[in-house]
């Protein structure tokens, strides 16, 4: 006796997308760190201290933040490093 396997029909190829994935674009922690124009450690170190908000984890090991979280805190990234790197330079060795 020959056994017949049918297969289910195919789909296009195409997944539906995510309902909440057209809302707002997600960034890997390097595209965060190239727009708020710092290295990958100093938005992890941001992210400890509280000055930019913690990631959406889609998987383990796959953090990814909404632009609109990253945006807002570009600008007040580099105002409080810039100024404090800016003294450290300037202070007097003793």
């Amino acid at each position: 006796m020959i056994l017949e396997i049918k297969t289910p029909p195919r789909a296009s190829g195409r997944r539906e997308p995510l309902a909440w994935a057209d809302a707002e674009p997600l960034l890997t922690a390097r595209e965060a760190a190239a727009l708020r124009r710092c290295s990958i450690s100093t938005t992890w170190r941001d992210v400890k201290a509280g000055r930019l908000p913690p990631p959406i984890y889609l998987a383990p090991k796959r953090p990814r933040w909404r632009l609109a979280d990253v945006l807002p805190a570009a600008p007040t990234a580099e105002a409080e490093r810039i100024p404090a790197a800016r003294a450290a330079a300037t202070a007097p060795a003793q």
